[in-house]
């Protein structure tokens, strides 16, 4: 776009009124690949924000919010409530939330099954723009909406510190201009974490691109949704799954005993759902925690010779640096931590991974220890991939 229009685009943007007035519901609909994860429907106003977040993993469950907005747009306070899929709207919800922003304390109530929750009820302080972290992803789209309403941003970046339940840290959502039809929100608690918002003239959210974190979904704006018979779909789905939908990336474990060595492979199994993976989902060329969520921990019983790497008895966590024509896997001596907190620095090992194409496409990824010779072999199977080496067990 040539600098002058740019510029432009810019000026209009900013010059969008506070609070632009959604008086018919707004939806949006994320999806991961082929499956749709969350639906959300909402109203903006001068005064209130009010919507409703149906999440289908791991339990179906809505999110009703309301919150109160000041005169420039900023959330004042916000009133959330958890209800499962089926629940009666006049019972008492499962959670409710309540948080109020005062001038740089936020206050925190919260109920579980009506009662106080003194653990994570409580007080936090911030400084400048501040805004409620709903703990859950996907996130509200509707809240980002709001906040992206009351930064009128221009050509500058506008943070906000965000506030959860917990004593948890208290990280910052930043939003930047990339052009007149794009805004990014990256948050300081992931490194590299950002989605991307296409917008309208307007400043309301057209889409978000969340392909680059590990959440990896998409989400989009639609001009209408029956949000109840979702709701009473994805209910039925999880009634028929014995009560709950599971995780988007269940754990597994994977166990055999070779040459009197135990090796367990603790960890999560993303699924393809109609995605390419390779080159793609995982990059090529980086360091992917292999699997998903937690990090992936291994852990044998006695020395296990890789080539001529030794691997000592003893617990590590598994990362892989796949190539189209093979991968490294990493032995790093960190364990315990989340699947995005690799550090170089704790690598114990790195051995080669033999790659090659498979069909039919494996849909959920596995992880397999299995004997073979004289030892056994370890292998990553996923989309059309296999990556796989073999070890030998000192005796």
């Amino acid at each position: 776009m040539p600098i002058k229009a740019l510029s432009v685009g810019l000026a209009f943007l900013a010059a969008i009124p506070l609070g632009a007035q959604t008086a018919e519901p707004a939806y949006i609909v994320t999806r991961l690949g082929n499956d749709t994860v969350a639906v959300e429907r909402f109203t903006r106003s001068t005064s209130k924000l009010e919507g409703d977040l149906l999440l289908k993993y791991p339990r179906v469950r809505v999110m009703h919010y309301i919150a109160d907005l000041g005169p420039g747009g900023e959330i004042k306070s916000l009133a959330t409530t958890v209800r499962r899929a089926g629940a009666d709207a006049n019972a008492t919800p499962a959670m409710q939330i309540v948080t109020r922003f005062a001038d740089s304390v936020a206050v925190i109530e919260v109920q579980r099954n009506g009662q106080p929750d003194t653990s994570v009820s409580g007080r936090k302080s911030y400084r400048g723009g501040v805004a409620p972290m709903l703990n859950v992803e996907p996130t509200s789209y509707g809240i980002y909406e709001q906040l992206l309403s009351a930064a009128r941003l221009g050509r500058d970046t506008v943070a906000y510190t965000l506030i959860a339940p917990g004593a948890g840290p208290t990280p910052a959502i930043i939003l930047r201009r990339r052009g007149a039809d794009s805004v990014a929100f990256t948050s300081t608690f992931f490194p590299g974490w950002t989605e991307v918002a296409r917008v309208d003239s307007r400043g309301n959210i057209l889409g978000i691109d969340a392909s680059a974190t590990t959440v990896k979904t998409v989400a989009q704006r639609v001009p209408g949704l029956d949000f109840d018979n979702v709701l009473k779909g994805w209910a039925a789905a999880e009634a028929a799954h014995g009560g709950t939908m599971g995780q988007m990336s269940p754990p597994d474990t994977a166990r055999e005993t070779i040459g009197g060595a135990n090796v367990v492979v603790a960890y999560s199994r993303p699924l393809k759902r109609g995605r390419v993976i390779f080159g793609n989902i995982v990059p090529w060329n980086q360091v992917w925690r292999t699997g998903a969520n937690a990090a992936t921990m291994f852990t044998t019983s006695k020395d296990l010779v890789f080539g001529t790497t030794v691997i000592p008895a003893g617990s590590y966590t598994l990362w892989t640096v796949p190539t189209p024509t093979g991968a490294k896997l990493i032995f790093n001596s960190e364990t315990g931590q989340w699947g995005t907190d690799y550090h170089a620095d704790k690598d114990f090992a790195k051995v080669d991974l033999a790659g090659r194409k498979i069909s039919p496409p494996v849909e959920q990824f596995v992880i397999g220890v299995a004997p073979r010779g004289a030892g056994g072999v370890i292998s990553f199977s996923w989309d059309d991939r296999q990556f796989s080496a073999p070890f030998t067990v000192n005796q």
